[in-house]
Protein backbone atom coordinates (compact mmCIF):
# COMPACT_ATOMS: atom_id res chain seq x y z
CA UNK A 1 0.00 0.00 0.00
CA UNK A 2 1.19 3.42 -1.22
CA UNK A 3 1.26 5.75 2.11
CA UNK A 4 0.38 9.38 1.05
CA UNK A 5 1.97 12.59 2.71
CA UNK A 6 0.02 14.58 4.47
CA UNK A 7 0.45 17.58 2.13
CA UNK A 8 -2.00 19.79 0.18
CA UNK A 9 -1.20 22.39 -2.99
CA UNK A 10 -2.06 25.89 -3.40
CA UNK A 11 -2.34 26.59 -6.92
CA UNK A 12 -3.16 29.87 -6.27
CA UNK A 13 -0.11 30.66 -4.11
CA UNK A 14 2.03 27.55 -6.13
CA UNK A 15 3.08 26.80 -2.65
CA UNK A 16 2.75 22.96 -1.14
CA UNK A 17 1.96 23.20 2.96
CA UNK A 18 0.82 20.45 5.27
CA UNK A 19 -2.84 19.67 6.29
CA UNK A 20 -3.81 21.05 9.41
CA UNK A 21 -4.79 17.73 10.94
CA UNK A 22 -0.88 16.96 11.24
CA UNK A 23 0.36 18.06 14.62
CA UNK A 24 2.90 20.83 14.39
CA UNK A 25 4.80 19.68 17.17
CA UNK A 26 5.61 16.21 15.39
CA UNK A 27 6.82 17.60 11.94
CA UNK A 28 9.52 20.00 12.63
CA UNK A 29 11.74 18.38 10.22
CA UNK A 30 8.93 17.91 7.41
CA UNK A 31 8.03 21.28 7.71
CA UNK A 32 11.33 22.73 7.00
CA UNK A 33 11.77 20.31 4.02
CA UNK A 34 8.47 21.42 2.83
CA UNK A 35 9.89 25.39 3.28
CA UNK A 36 13.01 24.47 1.01
CA UNK A 37 10.34 23.04 -1.55
CA UNK A 38 8.46 25.59 -1.77
CA UNK A 39 11.62 28.36 -1.72
CA UNK A 40 13.34 25.99 -4.60
CA UNK A 41 10.12 26.19 -6.30
CA UNK A 42 9.84 29.88 -6.51
CA UNK A 43 13.08 30.77 -7.32
CA UNK A 44 12.45 27.83 -10.31
CA UNK A 45 9.16 30.17 -11.34
CA UNK A 46 10.96 33.36 -11.22
CA UNK A 47 13.57 31.52 -14.33
CA UNK A 48 10.87 31.46 -16.64
CA UNK A 49 12.71 28.65 -18.01
CA UNK A 50 12.06 24.95 -18.80
CA UNK A 51 15.17 24.06 -16.80
CA UNK A 52 16.67 26.17 -14.15
CA UNK A 53 20.38 27.69 -14.75
CA UNK A 54 23.63 25.96 -14.75
CA UNK A 55 25.28 27.42 -11.44
CA UNK A 56 27.66 28.97 -13.92
CA UNK A 57 29.84 32.58 -13.15
CA UNK A 58 27.68 34.26 -16.11
CA UNK A 59 24.46 32.96 -13.68
CA UNK A 60 25.48 34.70 -11.04
CA UNK A 61 23.87 37.79 -10.48
CA UNK A 62 26.52 40.50 -10.25
CA UNK A 63 23.46 43.32 -9.51
CA UNK A 64 22.80 41.84 -6.20
CA UNK A 65 26.65 41.06 -5.31
CA UNK A 66 26.95 45.01 -6.00
CA UNK A 67 23.78 45.97 -3.36
CA UNK A 68 25.79 43.55 -0.59
CA UNK A 69 29.47 45.59 -1.73
CA UNK A 70 28.20 48.69 -1.18
CA UNK A 71 25.80 47.80 2.01
CA UNK A 72 29.09 45.81 3.82
CA UNK A 73 31.07 49.12 2.40
CA UNK A 74 28.90 50.99 4.23
CA UNK A 75 28.46 48.63 7.94
CA UNK A 76 32.29 48.90 8.20
CA UNK A 77 32.18 52.61 7.89
CA UNK A 78 30.23 52.31 10.38
CA UNK A 79 32.55 50.16 12.54
CA UNK A 80 35.65 52.61 12.30
CA UNK A 81 33.15 55.51 13.22
CA UNK A 82 32.47 52.59 16.26
CA UNK A 83 29.11 52.80 15.78
CA UNK A 84 28.72 49.01 16.15
CA UNK A 85 25.10 48.25 16.79
CA UNK A 86 24.18 50.53 13.14
CA UNK A 87 27.31 48.42 11.87
CA UNK A 88 25.23 45.42 12.61
CA UNK A 89 22.26 46.32 10.83
CA UNK A 90 23.78 47.23 8.40
CA UNK A 91 25.99 44.03 8.05
CA UNK A 92 22.35 42.33 8.55
CA UNK A 93 21.10 43.73 5.64
CA UNK A 94 23.84 42.85 3.64
CA UNK A 95 23.55 39.11 4.57
CA UNK A 96 19.91 38.98 4.01
CA UNK A 97 20.92 40.38 0.10
CA UNK A 98 23.45 37.72 0.00
CA UNK A 99 20.88 34.97 1.57
CA UNK A 100 18.26 35.84 -1.12
CA UNK A 101 20.04 34.82 -3.81
CA UNK A 102 18.61 32.38 -6.39
CA UNK A 103 19.21 28.94 -4.35
CA UNK A 104 19.56 27.54 -8.14
CA UNK A 105 23.05 30.02 -8.17
CA UNK A 106 26.73 28.70 -7.25
CA UNK A 107 27.01 28.16 -4.12
CA UNK A 108 30.61 28.50 -3.84
CA UNK A 109 30.67 31.92 -4.84
CA UNK A 110 27.59 32.72 -2.48
CA UNK A 111 29.47 31.76 0.53
CA UNK A 112 32.43 34.35 0.23
CA UNK A 113 29.51 36.64 0.21
CA UNK A 114 27.66 35.36 2.89
CA UNK A 115 30.74 34.71 5.17
CA UNK A 116 32.12 38.00 5.36
CA UNK A 117 28.92 39.79 6.35
CA UNK A 118 28.41 37.01 8.65
CA UNK A 119 32.12 38.13 10.26
CA UNK A 120 31.46 41.38 9.90
CA UNK A 121 27.99 41.07 12.16
CA UNK A 122 29.37 38.98 14.48
CA UNK A 123 32.17 41.19 15.22
CA UNK A 124 29.76 44.48 15.30
CA UNK A 125 27.61 42.32 18.18
CA UNK A 126 30.65 41.64 20.11
CA UNK A 127 31.75 44.97 19.91
CA UNK A 128 28.38 46.30 21.05
CA UNK A 129 28.09 44.01 23.65
CA UNK A 130 25.79 41.68 22.57
CA UNK A 131 27.71 38.54 23.15
CA UNK A 132 24.45 35.96 22.64
CA UNK A 133 23.53 37.73 19.43
CA UNK A 134 27.45 37.13 18.35
CA UNK A 135 27.72 33.69 19.65
CA UNK A 136 25.12 32.92 17.43
CA UNK A 137 26.98 34.29 14.35
CA UNK A 138 30.24 32.53 15.63
CA UNK A 139 28.33 29.24 15.77
CA UNK A 140 27.40 28.94 12.40
CA UNK A 141 31.48 30.78 11.47
CA UNK A 142 32.89 27.17 12.55
CA UNK A 143 30.15 25.22 10.59
CA UNK A 144 30.82 27.15 7.57
CA UNK A 145 34.69 27.72 8.28
CA UNK A 146 35.90 25.40 11.21
CA UNK A 147 39.44 25.47 10.00
CA UNK A 148 39.72 29.13 10.23
CA UNK A 149 41.67 30.40 13.84
CA UNK A 150 39.36 33.59 14.11
CA UNK A 151 36.40 31.70 14.13
CA UNK A 152 37.50 30.09 17.05
CA UNK A 153 38.44 33.20 18.67
CA UNK A 154 35.07 34.89 17.51
CA UNK A 155 33.14 32.06 19.33
CA UNK A 156 35.83 32.17 22.39
CA UNK A 157 35.44 35.82 22.88
CA UNK A 158 31.68 35.15 23.41
CA UNK A 159 32.05 32.44 26.11
CA UNK A 160 34.59 34.63 28.17
CA UNK A 161 32.35 37.79 28.42
CA UNK A 162 29.29 35.36 29.13
CA UNK A 163 31.66 33.78 32.17
CA UNK A 164 31.78 30.63 30.44
CA UNK A 165 35.70 29.97 30.66
CA UNK A 166 36.12 26.67 30.42
CA UNK A 167 34.71 26.56 27.09
CA UNK A 168 36.12 29.82 26.29
CA UNK A 169 39.61 27.95 27.28
CA UNK A 170 38.27 25.24 24.64
CA UNK A 171 37.90 27.09 21.63
CA UNK A 172 40.80 29.35 22.06
CA UNK A 173 42.48 25.74 22.13
CA UNK A 174 41.08 24.86 18.41
CA UNK A 175 42.11 27.98 17.16
CA UNK A 176 45.46 27.65 18.32
CA UNK A 177 45.60 24.12 16.58
CA UNK A 178 45.65 26.09 13.26
CA UNK A 179 47.69 28.97 13.73
CA UNK A 180 49.97 28.05 17.16
CA UNK A 181 51.44 31.61 17.03
CA UNK A 182 48.56 33.79 17.06
CA UNK A 183 48.32 36.42 18.82
CA UNK A 184 45.20 36.76 20.59
CA UNK A 185 44.63 33.83 20.75
CA UNK A 186 47.77 32.98 23.20
CA UNK A 187 46.99 35.80 25.09
CA UNK A 188 43.47 35.01 25.43
CA UNK A 189 44.17 31.32 26.61
CA UNK A 190 46.28 32.60 29.08
CA UNK A 191 43.86 35.02 30.66
CA UNK A 192 41.13 32.61 30.65
CA UNK A 193 43.65 29.89 32.28
CA UNK A 194 44.29 32.63 35.31
CA UNK A 195 40.51 32.77 35.41
CA UNK A 196 39.36 29.17 36.23
CA UNK A 197 42.33 28.69 38.37
CA UNK A 198 40.82 31.52 40.42
CA UNK A 199 37.46 30.28 40.07
CA UNK A 200 39.17 26.84 41.48
CA UNK A 201 40.83 28.80 44.26
CA UNK A 202 44.46 28.13 42.56
CA UNK A 203 45.87 31.39 42.73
Amino acid sequence: MTAVLPIKYDPTSKTISLEESVPLSSTKDFQIEVSQINTLYSDFIKTNSELPPPPTKEAFTQNLSMMVKKMHESAVLLMRQKSFEEAAKKFDIALGLASARSKFESFQATLPELMICLIGRCDAYTNAGFFVEALEDAEVLILLGSTIPDNHLRRGICKLNLGDFVTAKSDFERGLAFNSKHPILLKLYDICKKLIDEENGDV
